[in-house]
This record gives structure tokens, sequence and C-alpha cells, in this order.
């Protein structure tokens, strides 16, 4: 019995601390944490904000013991709960839902790769995707447009492709995983 007293002592004393922390900087590595640990996995990109106070938040957590408990922890939670959904068969909804609450951080990598691409094209051209990929109402193209048209299209199908080679590696669902692409695309096109 003592021992496991001993055992919930040394736990505790773990994070205890991590409450008296600086309240800022908690507040931050709460933000900024998830975030991180999570760009690879769900394939995003972090804007450069954030990267920036990341790197700031990185800086101070090292003169810090409380806090680079509570950043151990909080990277330790969130690489569980992404590798539960995933093993779960609910990688891409963990995602998709993971960025939508994070958006002020992130942005999906194919979502402001399309909207790159995007800004760089007529409005011919965005409406004709729109029309082809995402439903929206028909356009016709003029000669000129066919081009950027036809490009934007094969990097359509590339990331599909490659969204459903990932999926068929790692065993997830390819149907889900090519959807999101088509998703990303789509809500790309809405923010046009």
């Amino acid at each position: 019995m003592k021992r496991c007293l001993a055992a919930f002592a040394i736990a505790a004393s773990l994070f205890a601390p991590v409450a008296h922390a600086n309240d800022a900087l908690e507040a931050k590595m709460r933000a900024y944490v998830p975030v991180v640990s999570l760009a690879k996995a769900c394939d995003f990109r972090i804007n450069d904000a954030t990267l920036g106070d990341h790197r700031a938040m990185l800086e101070a957590v090292k003169s810090d013991p409380n806090a680079n408990k509570l950043a151990y922890r909080l990277h330790y939670e969130t690489q569980t709960a992404y590798i539960k959904a995933r093993d779960g068969g609910q990688r891409v909804a963990f995602c998709r839902d993971f960025i939508a609450t994070n958006s002020q951080y992130a942005k999906a990598r194919f979502t402001a790769v399309v909207e790159g691409h995007m800004s760089e094209v007529s409005t011919g051209v965005q409406k004709a995707i729109a029309h082809n990929v995402c439903g929206a109402p028909p356009v016709k193209l003029s000669k000129a447009d066919w081009k950027p048209y036809a490009l934007i299209k094969k990097m359509l199908q590339n990331e599909q492709k490659s969204a459903r080679e990932n999926a068929e590696t790692n065993g997830w669902n390819v149907t889900e995983e090519t959807t999101a692409v088509t998703e990303q695309f789509c809500a790309a096109m809405k923010t046009r």
C-alpha cells in the first residue's frame, strides 16, 4: 500500500507544479503545442505568425521546468488522441475537426495550395473548376482559360492519387481520404 501511495505522490508531483506556471506562457502552450504536434499527421501548414510565437514559446519553456512538463504532456495527449482516432478509422474526421477548430493557427496544406493557384487564374477558370468539382452552376471557358483549367484539374487529380496511395499504404479508408481532398479543394473555392 505504501508503495502505491509513493507512486501516486510522485505522479502527482509531476503535474502539480504545472498549475504554477506562467499563465500567459501556459495559454500559448495550450494553443500552439497541439497545432505543431499534428501539423505533419493532419497535413496542414502553420501560418507564419503562429510559427514565430511558437519559437518564442519554446525559448521560454527551456527555462521553466514546469512549462516544459506541460508542453510534453500536451504533445503526448494530442498524439494519443490522434492515434486513437486513426486506429479507430476516424483519421479524416479527427483532422478535419482539428483544422476547423484551430483554423486561426493553421490551414490545410492542400487548401492553401489551391488558394494560391486560384489567385493566379481568371474568374472564368475558378467558376469552371467550381462547377466541375464542387457542383456550382456551369460556365463557359474562353480558349485562353483552357490551359490553366487543365493544370488545376491535373493538380487535383494528383492530390487525389496521392491521398489514395497514402490510404492504401497506411490501411486507411480510401474513399474518406480522397473525399477529404475534394472537400478541401471545394472549401478553398468557397473562400474565393
